[in-house]
């Protein structure tokens, strides 16, 4: 990054941030390093990614500018280094050439720095769940800010290298070039991300590589099998995962094809996501998996799920024949009753009352779809609700919808 004079200011705030970090991990030291890696231990793990070890990054970057010039006997004019920004000079280069290149040097460390960062992260397993968390996450950062970030900074304010790596009017092939390998660049670390990327950082995260490990050999060995699959996603899903969940479904039916049960495990990933949509495309699909000959054990969660998603969406007269499909035990769940109670009412249905009163008896007090039937009873929406434990600062927001994920 180029040397700009009101950046010194930027650098003093990020370094006190710095300087804060390490004092926090010093007081910290035992709990940080122990074997029970715990949420508060990942926060402040991202904060070192972030504060602490890029200034080394960027000291390597100007170095990567430096040495490039000088392989290249062109003069270095000036160096700055500024822990969070620097700067190299140049004159008289020989040729535009040779400005180009030294402009994408301290850029081509960087990346290789990410890289190396994410690799001893994933690799370096004989050392403790924080360092190679850390270092994970600042190979992220730093390959999303080489990348993305910084590109669009030095494009976007006209200063820096990237607007000299970009230069079409002086350097039409090199910047081509550079635009090609950089859109593939891009679009590998994208697909890396989403596929594994994530799940990645899940794993170090949580300490849970081992299990991650036993389920993926376990789709390896029959990736057709649909239960490979939800055996991932259920994973991810019971520990708050959802968009890992939801991935693992998807690369799923990618492998096996339209399956009930995995489109059943599509529907519910979306009701708990409040896709409403994407539950009723799913469950749908779901139905007509093999002409409609769905084991009764899969149709009725499909059913249910769609009946709740056309709720939703508001639309009784599709929700109605959905409900209708259903049978007990599923049909006396009180999320099943509370939809069918509001689709009933909606379209004047008088047994659409004694749905809803069915879920306030039985239910208890503080129930949140208790609350939510009350409310409806009433004739509006739920406004108000204070569970017992809820902190001071989140009293007066909004209440949650009501919970109807899970069939």
């Amino acid at each position: 990054m180029p040397f700009d004079p009101s950046s010194g200011g930027v650098d003093i705030i990020l370094g006190i941030a710095a300087l804060a970090t390490i004092v926090t991990i010093a007081r910290a030291w035992k709990t940080f390093w122990d074997d029970d890696f715990t949420m508060t231990d990942r926060r402040l793990a991202t904060q070192a990614a972030v504060f602490v070890l890029p200034p080394a990054v960027v000291l390597l970057h100007e170095l990567g500018h430096y040495f490039t010039a000088r392989a290249l006997d062109v003069p270095v004019s000036s160096f700055h280094y500024g822990f969070f920004e620097g700067s190299v000079g140049i004159r008289f280069a020989r040729t535009l050439g040779q400005v180009w290149l030294i402009a994408l040097a301290g850029n081509v460390v960087s990346i290789l720095c990410g890289l190396a960062l994410l690799a001893a992260g994933l690799r370096w397993k004989t050392r403790k769940r924080p360092l190679r968390y850390t270092l994970f996450v600042t190979g992220v950062i730093e390959l999303v800010f080489s990348l993305v970030g910084y590109p669009l900074l030095s494009l976007i304010a006209r200063f820096g290298d990237w607007e000299i790596i970009y230069d079409f009017d002086r350097t039409r092939g090199l910047s081509g070039a550079t635009a090609v390998v950089h859109g593939l660049m891009l679009l590998a670390l994208w697909r890396w991300w989403r596929r594994h990327g994530r799940a990645e950082l899940f794993a170090l995260g949580t300490g849970g590589e081992e299990r991650l490990a036993e389920l993926q050999a376990a789709i390896d060995r029959a990736p057709q099998d649909a239960a490979g699959w939800l055996n991932m996603a259920d994973h991810y899903a019971r520990r708050g995962e959802l968009a890992l969940a939801r991935g693992t479904v998807e690369d799923g039916i990618a492998a096996c094809g339209d399956s009930s049960r995995l489109m059943l495990g599509l529907t519910r990933l979306s009701m708990f996501q409040g896709r409403w949509n994407d539950a009723v495309t799913a469950a749908r699909r779901g139905l007509q998996v093999d002409n409609g000959d769905v084991p009764e054990e899969v149709r009725q969660p499909l059913w249910a799920n769609l009946a709740l998603a056309l709720t939703q969406m508001e639309r009784p007269d599709h929700a109605l024949p959905a409900y209708e499909h259903l049978t007990p035990p599923l049909a006396d769940d009180v999320r099943v009753r509370y939809g069918r109670g509001l689709v009933r009412m909606a379209s004047g249905d008088g047994r659409g009352r004694a749905d809803l009163e069915s879920v306030v008896d039985q239910l208890p007090e503080e129930n949140l779809l208790r609350k939510w039937a009350e409310a409806r009873l009433d004739g509006h929406p739920l406004k108000k609700w204070e569970p017992p434990g809820r902190s001071a600062a989140s009293r007066g927001a909004p209440p949650p919808a009501a919970p109807l994920a899970g069939l």
